[in-house]
């Protein structure tokens, strides 16, 4: 797996995991799984995730965002199984920053650092398939 217990031991308190997964190793896994599975389903449109997460937890090299992203949206998860009710608003807060990049990244409106792009051309550049639409603001003309 991409992360392992010690991961997410970094963005919480050990003894807050063990309680709110029981000390289940089958929960922290299905926690880990629906993280990221939902990164890999926001990002697999610009970036070549699959590689990234194919790397375990022990690598030297996986990206760091990613695997906060993932680490934010595990912990969520964890709560979510346990206790929605008693969440902590400052978990509530790192699961909706997570979600935000990873729709900005989505948007090209940020870049994650050290993943490839799909789109990469043979002299380095990135194309972008991406195109914005919009408009003006409808007016109330009284």
């Amino acid at each position: 797996m991409y992360l392992n217990v010690n991961d997410l031991k970094k963005g919480t308190r050990g003894e807050v995991l063990d309680t709110i997964t029981r000390s289940s190793a089958e929960v922290i896994d299905q926690a880990i799984e629906d993280a990221q599975a939902e990164v890999e389903s926001r990002l697999s449109a610009r970036y070549d995730i699959a590689k990234e997460l194919q790397k375990t937890a022990e690598s030297p090299d996986r990206v760091t965002m990613v695997v906060k992203l993932i680490r934010d949206i595990a912990l969520y998860n964890c709560f979510s199984f346990s206790a929605p009710v008693n969440m902590p608003e400052s978990r509530v807060k790192a699961y909706d920053n997570a979600i935000k990049f990873l729709r900005d990244a989505q948007a090209e409106k940020a870049n994650i650092i050290g993943l490839s792009r799909l789109n990469t051309n043979a002299d380095g550049t990135t194309s972008s398939s991406y195109v914005a639409f919009g408009g003006n603001e409808k007016r109330n003309n009284y």
